[in-house]
């Protein structure tokens, strides 16, 4: 079996995405209940009630859908961990987030949306391939059975690799979470460390959910030295109180500087565009492809190589079938029957 990767048209909802991989999701855990049942089944082959109860059964045993990578790139998005709410935000912070963004000259309201990862605040918007693969860690198509810890290196692994094969930039895992690159400076200046990739977990029953986006070309910030004010904003109940002041700190135009992204006080954020025209006398190479899409294909081929699929092409979706889950998507909204309400 192939991976699939499932890529939704330019600017979805993030609510919406998070409905087709809650759809998708639910698929898994379907069939693996049908599984439960079968292996439970009675089998003494005598019995006639034995034997029309196993029947009946197999005839209900459902077949988990293939590994499943939802691409996208959302409509600006600030994402709460689950240690957060949006209740203990104050006011000024809620309204700080939700200003007017603009974005390649297009104003948006930026969503507040509470998440199962864990972690602090993030964005997601244009500029980003947001990546959610969902697979069973423990389906035998996979060269072994994958643990927790083992997935989240799968993951960082997979976007390294893809990063350094499509840009030839060295990412790479530090002790904070996601991956970072070592972006040149002017001068004789050491280069800074910034976070070019987040990635953001949530299991049940170990089926995947959530997973990696890269900042392939938005707005960058540069470090900081942290005072004891920004300390404190790596809290819960906080995180979005202070700007990373750094290069291009207009809220208005740079979605990083309303809060410490991901609670990582004094530490930068670079996006691939940022480090070309740092590495190339401020120009992106012609040959570098920065469209979400074309990388998606790219990271997804990359994570059936590591996942030791027996066929590692994957499968596209096509546009019949993406509509057709996007729109099973909105009638799941409509009900109010996502994860987190249902």
């Amino acid at each position: 079996m192939r991976l699939r990767l499932v890529q939704l048209p330019p600017l979805p909802s993030y609510r919406l995405a998070a409905a087709v991989q809650e759809l998708v999701r639910r698929q898994f855990l379907h069939a693996k209940e049908s599984e439960a049942r079968r292996r439970h089944a009675p089998t003494d082959s005598n019995s006639d009630k034995s034997s029309s109860s196993s029947s009946t059964l197999l005839s209900l045993l459902v077949q988990p859908p293939p590994p499943t990578v939802i691409a996208f790139t959302p409509q600006p998005t600030y994402t709460l961990g689950r240690r957060q709410s949006e209740e203990q935000l104050s006011a000024t912070e809620r309204d700080r987030l939700t200003a007017p963004l603009t974005v390649d000259g297009t104003t948006y309201t930026p969503a507040l949306i509470p998440t199962l990862r864990g972690g602090l605040t993030t964005y997601h918007g244009p500029g980003q391939a947001v990546l959610w693969p969902i697979l069973d860690l423990k389906s035998s198509l996979f060269a072994e059975p994958l643990t927790v810890r083992a997935y989240s290196r799968l993951l960082e692994t997979t976007t390294a690799t893809a990063l350094k094969r499509r840009f030839g930039l060295d990412a790479y895992t530090t002790e904070d979470p996601g991956l970072w690159v070592k972006s040149p400076k002017k001068g004789d200046t050491e280069p800074e460390e910034r976070k070019i990739a987040a990635l953001g977990v949530h299991l049940r029953r170990n089926i995947s959910a959530l997973g990696v986006a890269v900042n392939l070309d938005t707005p960058v910030t540069w470090g900081q030295s942290g005072s004891s004010a920004d300390a404190s904003l790596s809290t819960p109940s906080s995180s979005a109180s202070s700007a990373a002041v750094g290069s291009g700190s207009d809220e208005s135009v740079n979605p990083w500087t309303r809060f410490v992204p991901c609670g990582l006080s004094g530490k930068g954020v670079a996006c691939v565009a940022d480090e070309a025209r740092l590495c190339f006398h401020g120009s992106v190479p012609a040959a570098w492809d920065l469209r979400p899409a074309p990388f998606a294909a790219k990271w997804a081929s990359a994570l059936a190589l590591q996942l030791g699929l027996r066929d590692p092409e994957i499968d596209v979706a096509d546009k019949a079938t993406v509509a057709r889950m996007l729109s099973d998507a909105e009638e799941l909204l409509v009900r109010g029957q996502t994860e987190d309400n249902s």
